[in-house]
């Protein structure tokens, strides 16, 4: 028996209604932040993005200016994930923007935060950690004691990180104890655990990572990750290539179920070198085929990406600058209506003594000639950032160079950031020798780099790769 036809179309009403209702749901921005680390802890990073997405829409529709802010902050977050770090500054920088129009400490920690990822992926340890300590500044001021303490973990951990990578041992050991204090986390025993490896004391590594994988199944799948990715570690330095191995291959799987391709590219290479040491060549090559592939496509990602903090660098430095010329043109001012005052009353009063309101004229004149003088100064030396090897070098110099950054960057774009800071120091017509003492390494080493240089570049032997910099 066929069903009443006006039954069927009441159905489909209901159903297209409860489509609809359902569709144009709007969450809670802690409904929000829930789904989205649900979807990302289970490795899928494109169905949180599509749920911001809507979101986004939907924030924007009610012209919720914390939704809307939340949003892109989640959107900058899985982007980076993503390793699409131009499209997470963008939705970083609308966020920011949207931020200064309202106050919430939860969102001002999350966006600095993201900063501070973004920034320490591009190789921008200072800035990155610059924004990591605002963002731990806003953190300490939430009420809500879980969420504090969550985030404040994050933070510690990125610049633990940062500082791994500068070598400061003083912060690391700071900011190990300050997450000790607030939990015991997975990532926390494999840090100790590696620190132990990095001194060959394999059984007190073995240990600390032993109680890292009895807390994974409490955590994200990442740190489950980075747990077998360090008993990989302690294997091959026990030389049992074969659990090794395996501990590297459970890890890999993770990684690539997460779309974590820094993980994923570090991992291909301890495959890679594994398999060499099981004398396994073509496998050995097979991995390290894939690790070339990726790290060109992060490298390209991070290359497309790096304008923009660098842009955003040089905005705020020029806007600290016309603020420090204001300061001291309002300085300058203020002296000159002084110095007129006072030689206006002392030519009034002391008519008589000329030549000593003559002197005063000139010394105050002398005195707004030097001031003047400041104000026209430039940026620090260059060549005294490339000594120092500061890492505003670069920034500087595209301010003071911008044709030379521009035709280079736009005919030769396969450049690293490196092969640009080391064209950099040839433009400053800085010799072999020279750079070798500002970076610290052999002549050797800088007369290699310039061959490499000189090959991306694809110059003949016989040009002058200095004087080709100069003309360029």
């Amino acid at each position: 028996m066929f069903p009443n036809p006006y039954f069927k179309k009441a159905l489909y009403a209901l159903l297209i209604l409860f489509i609809a209702k359902f569709s144009a749901q709007t969450y809670s921005i802690k409904q929000l932040d829930s789904l989205t680390e649900k979807y990302r802890i289970d490795g899928d990073i494109n169905k949180s993005i599509e749920l911001n997405k809507k979101a986004l829409q939907q924030y924007q529709k009610q012209n919720d200016k914390h939704g809307i802010i939340a949003t892109q902050i989640n959107m900058g977050g899985l982007l980076w994930f993503l390793h699409k770090y131009k499209e997470s500054l963008e939705y970083l920088e609308s966020a920011e923007n949207n931020l200064r129009k309202i106050k919430d400490l939860s969102l001002c920690a999350k966006l600095y935060g993201e900063y501070g990822r973004n920034y320490a992926s591009l190789g921008l340890l200072q800035q990155s950690n610059t924004n990591l300590d605002w963002s731990i500044i806003f953190a300490k001021k939430i009420e809500d004691r879980r969420e504090r303490e969550k985030l404040l973990y994050f933070y510690y951990t990125w610049k633990l990180a940062n500082f791994e990578e500068l070598k400061k041992i003083d912060s690391i050991n700071f900011y190990q104890k300050k997450r000790l204090e607030l939990t015991a986390q997975p990532l926390t025993f494999v840090h100790i655990a590696e620190k132990h490896l990095k001194n060959n004391d394999l059984d007190t590594a073995e240990y600390y990572l032993n109680k890292a994988l009895e807390l994974t199944g409490d955590f994200s799948l990442y740190q489950r990750s980075m747990t077998l990715s360090a008993y990989g570690k302690l294997y091959t330095q026990k030389q049992d290539y074969k659990k090794a191995l395996n501990y590297y291959l459970q890890s890999l799987a993770i990684s690539e179920q997460l779309s974590r391709k820094t993980d994923i590219k570090s991992t291909y290479k301890a495959i890679s070198d594994t398999y060499k040491q099981l004398n396994d060549i073509e496998k050995k090559n097979e991995y390290l085929e894939k690790y070339s592939d990726i790290k060109d496509s992060i490298d390209q990602s991070e290359r497309e990406a790096l304008s923009l903090p660098i842009d955003k660098i040089i905005q705020e430095e020029n806007q600290k600058e016309q603020k420090e010329k204001i300061k001291y043109i309002g300085l300058a001012l203020a002296i000159a209506t002084i110095s007129i005052v006072t030689i206006f009353l002392l030519v009034r009063r002391h008519l008589k003594k000329q030549k000593q309101t003559e002197e005063i004229i000139i010394e105050t004149l002398h005195e707004t000639g030097e001031l003047k003088v400041k104000l026209n100064e430039a940026f620090e030396e260059l060549s005294k950032l490339a000594m120092t090897n500061d890492p505003f070098f670069l920034t500087r110099f595209k301010e003071v160079y911008p044709e030379f950054y521009e035709t280079l960057t736009t005919r030769y774009p396969h450049l690293t950031a490196n092969d640009i800071k080391f064209s950099a120091f040839l433009r400053l017509n800085l010799s072999t020798k020279t750079i070798a003492q500002y970076k610290n390494i052999s002549v050797r080493t800088i007369e290699s780099r310039k061959y490499r240089l000189r090959k991306k570049l694809d110059l003949a032997s016989d040009v002058d790769l200095n004087k080709w910099m100069m003309d360029l």
